[in-house]
């Protein structure tokens, strides 16, 4: 009897371990699905994906800054109260005919002049028909300019001398200080309008053509109205300066003249004298010898500049 109680016994203590065990087995197990991980609740956000945003395409430049899709980069110097044209480069410049009107011939840098011929062939197919009263001249007819223009002053609005060349200044630039110098500026009106007397060409069909078309040929309106502060010249609808296409349509759509321009590129210095750039005489493709000393009409208007 003692024997088959301590068989007993131990067949007892065999089972309890086996129970003990086991259940703790199971409760330490995974789920049925082998060693996966438990199933995500789907409480929790998936994290955003991270974009970012391509680089911005920078133009190639030049070694003097300017875009390598830029046209007539040459044509892109100043020239105004701080930036001469020098009469080495204004009586050198190879100058062709651009346009003729019944008294007078009109003469521009040969560069440009497909690029004047083909703007006032457009304008004619649209219907508006332009006409040039001022262009290239050379220094010594600029200076003729400048001195009776001081003189109407003195002589009919009884200023003095220096009041006179001082108020002059805002109209008639000095010999090498007008764009007219550099053979690429010229004064454009119409059939409908031609005084200079006031702004009236404002209004008309064709100051509004070339304020939408003048861009496409190169040429920018050069003394924009409220632009006095940075140009030093009065507002002038009639007066165009070719700069390139590239850059006529540059400054057109971001509505800056060229001062403000070259002030923000770091083109010039604090006074506003060109320190980059290209410079008359320097620029590539720069005339090379004397041409056409073209000397316009004695009436041509005392108030152009």
């Amino acid at each position: 009897m003692k024997t088959n109680g301590v068989r007993i016994f131990a067949i007892y203590s065999a089972l309890m371990f086996v129970v003990v065990f086991g259940l703790s087995a199971l409760v330490k197990a995974p789920s049925a699905v082998g060693n996966a991980e438990p199933e995500q609740t789907g409480t929790e956000e998936a994290e955003p994906e991270v974009t970012t945003a391509p680089a911005e395409e920078k133009p190639e430049l030049t070694e003097e800054g300017d875009p390598a899709e830029a046209d007539n980069v040459w044509a892109m110097f100043l020239v105004n109260g701080n930036n001469e044209c020098p009469e080495e480069y204004s009586n050198s410049i190879d100058t062709s005919l651009v346009y003729e009107s019944t008294v007078r011939q009109y003469y521009m840098d040969s560069r440009v002049e497909k690029y004047v011929r083909d703007m006032f062939a457009a304008a004619e197919k649209d219907g508006v028909e332009l006409v040039m009263v001022s262009a290239y001249r050379t220094n010594s007819y600029q200076q003729d300019l400048f001195d009776r223009s001081v003189e109407d002053r003195v002589n009919n609005r009884g200023m003095t001398w220096e009041e006179a060349k001082e108020d002059t200044a805002k109209e008639v630039q000095k010999p090498g200080f007008s764009e007219h110098n550099s053979g690429l500026a010229a004064d454009i009106m119409s059939n409908e309008y031609t005084s200079m007397d006031d702004d009236g060409f404002e209004d008309t069909e064709a100051f509004a053509w070339l304020s939408e078309h003048a861009p496409e040929y190169g040429f920018i309106l050069r003394y924009p109205k409220g632009k006095s502060e940075y140009t030093g010249i009065i507002y002038e609808p009639w007066h165009y300066r070719f700069v390139g296409v590239y850059y006529a349509k540059l400054l057109t759509e971001k509505g800056l003249c060229m001062e403000e321009y070259f002030r923000q590129q770091g083109w010039v210095d604090a006074d506003g004298t060109a320190i980059s750039h290209y410079l008359p005489g320097n620029e590539p493709d720069a005339p090379d010898s004397g041409a056409d000393d073209i000397q316009e009409d004695e009436s041509e208007r005392e108030d152009e500049v």
